[in-house]
């Protein structure tokens, strides 16, 4: 629901008791408590859970529709002898299920064991799942909600989220706004909205249903495709799901990082022909508006849009303890007994019936309702590999049948390697349908070789040098007062802005005798990044960590990389050099190390020698280097006021960070003069205007003994040295913008 609370639309919440109460009757969605459940509390009236609880999973099931069950087993592939002897129509089978239940507590959920796979498809799910960000004109944050795509450029999500184009035009949907594989928060990749493509809406009193267009490209990350997250089709329309089978939920409640609500979630009633809405129990509070509601093969049965709330004999909302709730206890508090969601087939209707669409539109809305078909794998190839990657063209994801085993690696790229039929099989594929994933376009270069990946001998090394460190002086001002005479002793002061750049590229260039290749954690933080304490301070956020915490990590990953590349060589995909660079460059930034590169990667490629140039490396956490993905630095009016976590800022294309200004604003001038025209005039990157910002940071920020000795190590190491810590006056004399192409 996030802030666009079902609660603040009344007749949202109206018309869902309306429908509920028609359902289900009073009964179900009140106390029956005479007396005020202030003085009773624990008095509930639970008849609707109580009458689920008291039937086993298959009575629950005999419950639904004969037809409806016969419909529902064959969506699952099961057999025709299992599907006559659930009907009652053909001889109990024997064996590891009791007589006559042919595994049908499975089927509804109630015995909660899950092929493994259950969680890789459900990742694949997930990745189309996204925030929405409701924002006013001027750019602030009005509330979140839920959306997920439901073709390769719609996404879908609830009226009362997104109720007009206008409020479509300035709201922006992020994907990947969760935690990551090691417990951090993932870089989120925003996409605007295009109402001017394609918009529909139904009221929120009605289906509650908006489907928008979203841009191709991202709003703030170098490149990245919307096909990278892939989508959910609007497919299942017949024999989706039956009464006490489990839904999964994944949502961004409260705006929050991406959650999922699994298996307390069953489904209370049957939709019958004809129906609308689908009815599911919930533990929790609601789930986001506009979330995706599942069943157990991951096909999207309805979109999430409202609770229930539970309510005493006069119709006052109670909260979870059994209390009357207040407004100010905000929705969290309230006791939500079930949840309403807009089924798929009605979802498909109202697309159906659109009229007045243009030619373009129309094509938008047909990709919706007939997405295109996934092949079937009949026969498991030797090793075949699907690769679903940012940056590569590849071919649609097909569905696994039942008589294949398949391993998954979600990093979050997905592996999937078939390797074979299983000795044996069950009797009815329960097993998730995988979603298409339409497919990036085209390739990136990547330079990543095997010197650039540390091993365990590095490991060691870099030990080595850490503790050698504790024994050597850590800064020595006087050696580095006579190695600085000598490095500028031809530079004239006489010189003009320009030829002072020239002369100053030229001399940082020449000098520059040994390129390293990229191994923060043996060339940067055992001795390079340390502070004066010996510590190692994250660049953006100034937390201190100890650097063996940090060189471990980095060879952790390392060995991570090493292991999924592996695996990845010994598969036939392995032939193509465009798929190994791609899935390289995937490992790089689904693991990448503690470290950021002032200057972003992106901007130059990743060739070197600027991947490896120490003087523009420092140490970051992973969390404030993806925040900052690739986004030139800016210096906010606003700051102090809108400080984002320890990181820093971060708008679209703008970025300032919450500490280290002066060593990121010298690092990037260094850049400029080392490698001139690698930093273009983009707004992506780097403009006349923002080198203004970088002198500033220089300026308000002098150089510290941490730059000082950081220069001097890389001096002996590299053979040049950074200018801009050298010689700080100098900066207001040299024309950076001669480094711009």
């Amino acid at each position: 629901m996030g802030q666009s609370s079902v609660v603040s639309h009344p007749k949202l919440l109206d018309a869902t008791a309306d429908r509920f109460r028609r359902t289900f009757g009073d009964a179900a969605t009140r106390t029956e408590a005479t007396v005020p459940l202030e003085a009773a509390p624990g008095v509930r009236h639970e008849s609707l859970r109580a009458r689920l609880e008291s039937r086993t999973p298959f009575e629950l099931l005999r419950g639904n529709p004969s037809d409806a069950v016969e419909r529902r087993l064959l969506r699952l592939r099961c057999s025709p002898e299992v599907i006559r002897s659930a009907m009652g129509s053909g001889p109990a089978l024997e064996g590891r299920f009791d007589s006559g239940r042919i595994g049908l507590e499975r089927i509804i959920g109630r015995n909660e064991l899950l092929a493994v796979r259950y969680l890789d498809a459900g990742r694949v799910a997930g990745s189309a799942v996204a925030r929405v960000v409701i924002r006013s004109s001027s750019g602030a944050v009005l509330g979140y909600g839920t959306g997920s795509m439901i073709s390769p450029s719609l996404i879908m999500t609830n009226n009362h989220v997104l109720d007009s184009t206008s409020r479509a035009e300035n709201a922006v949907v992020e994907f990947n706004y969760q935690l990551g594989l090691d417990g951090r928060e993932m870089s989120a990749v925003r996409f605007r909205l295009r109402p001017d493509l394609f918009f529909t809406t139904s009221p929120a009193e009605e289906l509650d249903l908006t489907i928008v267009a979203v841009s191709d490209v991202a709003d703030m990350s170098f490149n990245t495709q919307l096909s990278t997250f892939g989508f959910n089709p609007l497919s299942a329309t017949e024999g989706e799901i039956l009464a006490g089978e489990s839904v999964t939920v994944i949502q961004h409640p409260g705006g929050d990082l991406k959650q999922i609500a699994l298996r307390e979630n069953r489904v209370l009633r049957f939709p019958n022909t004809g129906d609308s809405f689908l009815y599911y129990e919930t533990d929790t509070t609601p789930g986001s508006s506009g979330a995706p509601v599942f069943n157990d093969q991951w096909e999207v049965v309805a979109l999430h849009h409202s609770g229930f709330p539970e309510r005493d004999s006069h119709g006052r909302i109670l909260t979870t303890e059994g209390q009357l709730w207040r407004e100010e206890m905000g929705d969290e508090r309230i006791h939500w007994i079930a949840n309403e969601g807009i089924r798929v087939v009605a979802i498909r209707e109202h697309l159906s019936g659109l009229g007045g669409l243009t030619s373009a539109q129309g094509a938008l809305r047909d990709a919706a309702l007939n997405p295109q078909p996934i092949p079937l794998v009949s026969e498991p190839e030797k090793h075949p590999i699907q690769v679903s990657l940012p940056g590569t063209v590849l071919p649609a994801s097909p569905v696994r049948s039942a008589t294949e085993a398949t391993a998954t690696w979600t990093i979050p790229l997905n592996v999937s390697v078939t390797l074979g039929p299983p000795t044996g099989g069950a009797t009815c594929d329960l097993s998730p349908i995988v979603a298409p994933i339409s497919t990036p376009t085209s390739p990136s270069l990547l330079v990543l070789g095997p010197s650039d990946e540390p091993d365990d001998a590095d490991f060691e090394a870099a030990k080595k040098i850490f503790e050698e460190a504790r024994s050597r002086p850590y800064y020595d001002a006087t050696a580095d007062s006579a190695d600085r005479t000598a490095f500028y002793s031809d530079i004239s002061s006489t010189l003009s802005p320009s030829q002072l750049f020239d002369a100053l590229s030229e001399l940082v260039q020449s000098t520059h005798t040994k390129t390293l290749g990229y191994k923060p954690a043996v060339h940067l933080y055992p001795w390079v990044d340390l502070q004066p304490n010996l510590k190692i301070r994250s660049i953006y956020s100034s937390q201190m960590f100890e650097p063996i915490e940090f060189i471990a990590r980095d060879l952790e990953v390392a060995r991570l990389r090493r292991e999924l590349l592996s695996r990845f060589r010994s598969s036939e995909a392995a032939g193509n050099p465009a798929l190994e660079a791609a899935f390289k460059e995937s490992l790089e930034a689904a693991l990448p190390y503690n470290c950021e590169h002032v200057v972003p990667q992106s901007w130059f490629r990743k060739r070197q020698p600027m991947k490896g140039d120490l003087h523009h490396l420092f140490a970051c956490e992973s969390k404030c280097n993806s925040f900052r993905s690739n986004t030139p630095y800016f210096d906010f009016t606003d700051f102090r006021e809108a400080i984002r976590s320890d990181c820093g800022k971060s708008e679209t294309n703008k970025f300032e960070p919450n500490a280290g200004k002066g060593a990121v604003a010298r690092a990037t001038l260094y850049f400029l003069l080392r490698y001139p025209g690698e930093i273009n005039t983009t707004a992506s990157e780097y403009t006349p205007d923002r080198i203004q910002t970088l002198l500033q940071w220089h300026q308000d920020h002098p150089v510290t003994e941490y730059e000082r000795h950081r220069n001097q190590v890389i001096f002996a190491v590299q053979g040049n040295r950074n200018p801009l810590i050298d010689q700080p006056d100098w900066v207001q004399h040299i024309e950076f913008s001669e480094g711009l192409a």
